[in-house]
């Protein structure tokens, strides 16, 4: 009876397993050709990241050791593990191959603004912060006026900001 209540739920549908032929290259790539932009944006964005770890990696060791050997080994060893472990995640790597590849499949249905939209949008962007800027602005002055008033603020804000009641000689 329990086989009979499991027969019509679906089942998940596996990802066919990733069988290497003999002699094949270590650094055979998965599904080459597909989701090429979004495998090599990201290749390229782990890369600068990697780039700046190594540079700290590279700083921090020379106040740690003064080792010149170390401050050259140590990053450039850092370098080439997160160069392979980049290169195995976005070419060899099934579930993040897969993905990749449905991303740019997404992204290729996306309907992108026109210029003249986004030109319109950010006209509406900047002249919505400017006018609460200058509110904002003036109600700190309000707020400024009113404390000095009450005697909590001795600092003389309108003294300082405009001038008011300065010597002009």
């Amino acid at each position: 009876m329990a086989h009979e209540a499991d027969a019509g739920a679906p089942r998940a549908v596996q990802p066919a397993a990733v069988k290497k032929t003999p002699g094949q290259s270590p650094f055979h790539i998965l599904k080459a050709g597909q989701g090429a932009y979004v495998r090599w944006c990201s290749a390229a964005g782990a890369g600068l990241l990697t780039l700046g770890a190594a540079a700290l990696i590279y700083e921090k060791l020379a106040l740690v050791t003064q080792n010149q050997v170390v401050w050259f080994i140590v990053p450039t060893i850092f370098m080439a593990v997160m160069a392979y472990l980049v290169f195995w995640l976005v070419g060899q790597n099934q579930r993040v191959v897969d993905f990749m590849i449905a991303t740019e499949g997404e992204l290729k249905k996306v309907n992108w603004s026109s210029r003249r939209e986004i030109i319109g949008a950010t006209k509406v962007v900047i002249f919505t912060v400017l006018a609460l800027s200058l509110s904002l602005f003036v109600v700190d002055l309000i707020f400024a006026w009113f404390f000095e008033a009450v005697g909590v603020l001795k600092i003389g804000i309108f003294d300082i900001l405009f001038g008011i009641g300065r010597d002009k000689t």
